[in-house]
């Protein structure tokens, strides 16, 4: 069935296949207790495919950023670009605001620009025909903006670029996913936030990543912001097994969840962990799994 099916694949296989997030012997043991899984575990699914595909009046736009340090931000845009694609029926863009190199393209397996991005002469057509010649293809329903990077590091694109040129092309897609790299507060982090229906927190799954994310609350209530949090989702990532052995993930995500916040734990996966191109078929099914919550998380919460 559609709604509990696999996120569907991106691109065609490279001289090496990819490893799978799961290793065999866990697949084959999942695959002989599928005919005795309790209903629950097949009605879920199910259920939140259905609440993703919930349709919105105009498009909703998520983003995705840490607070600081290294953090797996483009992974995680990455997954939520893949299973909004899966489940819509509607478009869905993925915009990579990060500076320096791109990490959101070769994690969407797209390299170097192969369109024209906001250098298109149609960039500001009124026809989506038009404007799809400007963007990459990554998968039915999904499209990138090529070629941002640049335009950052050419300082040609900033709050007011973003507003005029950027933010418009929203409108031809039903979710558009950001990743923003570090919580930084330039003029162009600062209109990409404040556009987002949603905001996603990216942090490591340890101590200090749990208190980097207090420490955005306390900012947020001491400037304001209180009410913030509702629009926010932490999620804690796993870069490697039992990556801080001392860390309480439950304790830590029912502080957060005090806020308003909601809190979701992406664990370690083999195939996230090899850093280049999401084959969405081999990722494990726990992370299917976590991504499509943290998925329908973000659209209830931007609605």
């Amino acid at each position: 069935m559609h709604d509990s099916a696999p996120l569907r694949s991106a691109g065609t296989a490279g001289p090496r296949a990819a490893r799978h997030g799961d290793s065999l012997l866990r697949r084959m043991g999942r695959g002989a207790a599928r005919p005795f899984r309790p209903p629950e575990d097949v009605l879920a699914p199910i259920s939140l495919g259905r609440e993703l595909q919930r349709p919105v009046t105009t498009g909703r736009r998520v983003v995705v950023s840490r607070p600081q340090g290294w953090a797996a931000e483009s992974t995680v845009t990455a997954l939520l670009a893949f299973a909004f694609a899966h489940y819509r029926y509607d478009r869905v863009l993925a915009l990579d605001l990060g500076p320096g190199n791109s990490g959101l393209g070769p994690r969407l397996g797209v390299g170097e620009p192969v369109a024209p991005g906001l250098s298109g002469a149609a960039i500001e057509s009124d026809s989506f025909d038009d404007v799809a010649q400007c963007l990459a293809a990554v998968t039915d329903g999904l499209w990138v903006l090529p070629g941002l990077q640049r335009e950052i590091a050419e300082g040609r694109l900033d709050a007011g670029a973003y507003h005029g040129s950027v933010l418009p092309l929203t409108r031809f897609f039903g979710l558009t996913v950001i990743d923003r790299a570090a919580d930084a507060s330039d003029g162009l982090n600062r209109a990409a936030q404040a556009s987002a229906h949603a905001h996603v927190l990216v942090v490591p799954s340890t101590r200090e990543g749990a208190a980097s994310i207090g420490r955005a609350f306390d900012w947020m209530n001491a400037n304001g912001a209180e009410s913030l949090p509702s629009r926010i989702v932490v999620v804690f990532t796993e870069q490697s097994r039992r990556q801080d052995a001392a860390f309480d993930y439950r304790a830590s995500a029912a502080i957060l969840r005090q806020s308003g916040a909601e809190v979701f734990r992406l664990g370690f996966d083999r195939h996230l962990a090899e850093g280049t191109r999401i084959d969405p078929a081999r990722i494990s099914a726990a992370t299917h799994a976590a991504a499509t919550r943290i998925a329908a998380e973000c659209l209830r919460r931007s609605l």
